[in-house]
């Protein structure tokens, strides 16, 4: 049974599948009433509301700590999205060249391969599951084309594969043989003549106070990327799919040239699809007005802060002529999304390769569209879609 707003109001909990469908009108209620709520879920911890306050909580890394950026925990590091400074610095240094526009440009061929490939198993059909027969085998295909950069296509294949089912399960059996494709492919850069350029070959060379990286700090930099990078390109990409579908004057803005440059940030607004990362107070202060004793868990809500009207009008709308958009989907601060930069390339090849053989999405009649709670709330984890295909 799905939970009234005044129940969420008495205990907010980002996880339940009860709270999911009115947690957003929770959150509206409680920014002119209390504007940071309480969780007595997963151990306790605050939800801010207002975009400032996330602002503020990002913003200050030395009182607000990412040491456990995961209400729930993980059961391995995130480097580098679990570090504070100023070892963050080190590991964003020795990665942010592999992860600019310019460099990954020199994939674009590769990926718009990758999307063809995915679109082959469908396009004869008329219609097709965006998440199962699209999103997933693109997004995970992408990554490990990316991240296992490597001539060795035998090993790519299997990256790909491995990267799928952990799209899939998102079981630690699933990383288990992520990461031991990892360590293979960690051993072949090692192994590499000099002047390979890429990231396993950076995470290999790289220093940090004049000392290689461990082994354990190899392996998990390269699954914080295949985590980072598979449900959010995936869920980002089912979310335009809907609309796609669902407005009639989805599909011109999708064609016209560059729309990524234009809409794809308000499309980002309005389905955060990381909704919420957790901080630590270092020591007591207060947040919104709320005091916050040394040791108590913050909840970081991006997804209300994006819905904020004291900073965005017509929150709730997707409204593609604002003036400026200073969404948080990415995050905010130090700890701003590494791949944002990958994440626009990908929707846009994404969306380019399936619109030039498509038209006309609608959803499928009679089909469930399921959607997630918790970290990626509202996305859709199945949507099938009907269209027309365009004549070659």
């Amino acid at each position: 049974m799905t939970k009234s707003v005044e129940e969420i109001l008495g205990n907010i909990d980002l996880y339940a599948e009860d709270q999911r469908e009115n947690v957003l009108a929770a959150v509206a209620v409680a920014r002119g009433e209390c504007p940071v709520l309480r969780s007595s879920a997963d151990g306790g911890y605050l939800v801010p509301t207002r975009y400032q306050d996330v602002r503020t909580v990002c913003g200050d890394p030395e009182t607000f700590s990412s040491a456990q950026p995961s209400l729930r925990g993980v059961p391995v590091r995130v480097i580098p999205i679990d570090t504070d400074p100023p070892a963050h610095r080190e590991y964003r240094k020795i990665l942010n060249p592999y992860f600019s526009r310019s460099f990954l440009s020199r994939y674009e061929g590769q990926l718009r391969e990758i999307a063809r490939e995915a679109m082959s198993a469908f396009i004869d059909k008329g219609e097709f599951d965006v998440v199962a027969d699209f999103a997933v085998p693109f997004s995970a295909g992408s990554l490990a084309r990316v991240v296992f950069a490597t001539d060795n296509l035998e090993l790519v294949e299997r990256g790909v594969a491995a990267a799928k089912q952990a799209a899939v399960a998102s079981s630690s059996e699933a990383f288990g043989v992520l990461a031991g494709l990892a360590v293979e492919a960690l051993a072949e850069a090692e192994a590499a003549p000099d002047g390979r350029e890429d990231v396993l070959a950076a995470l290999v060379t790289a220093r940090i106070d004049g000392r290689p990286l461990t082994v354990e700090e190899r392996l998990d930099i390269v699954t914080t990327l295949f985590l980072g990078g598979l449900d959010t390109t995936r869920g980002v990409l089912t979310n335009i799919a809907y609309h796609l579908a669902t407005r009639d004057d989805i599909e011109p803005r999708l064609r016209e040239p560059d729309w990524w440059r234009r809409d794809l940030d308000e499309f980002l607004r309005l389905e955060t699809t990381v909704a919420h990362m957790a901080r630590t107070a270092t020591r007591d202060t207060e947040v919104g007005g709320t005091p916050v004793k040394a040791g108590d868990r913050v909840a970081v809500f991006f997804a209300a802060a994006n819905r904020d009207p004291a900073r965005f009008e017509r929150p709730d709308e997707l409204v593609f002529d604002r003036p400026d958009n200073p969404h948080v989907s990415f995050g905010i601060g130090i700890h701003r999304c590494l791949g944002l930069h990958f994440a626009r390339l990908q929707l846009a090849i994404a969306f380019e390769e399936l619109l030039a053989r498509t038209t006309n999405f609608a959803l499928k009649p009679g089909a469930d569209i399921p959607r997630q709670a918790g970290l990626s709330l509202n996305s859709p984890y199945r949507l099938e879609l009907t269209f027309d295909r365009l004549p070659e």
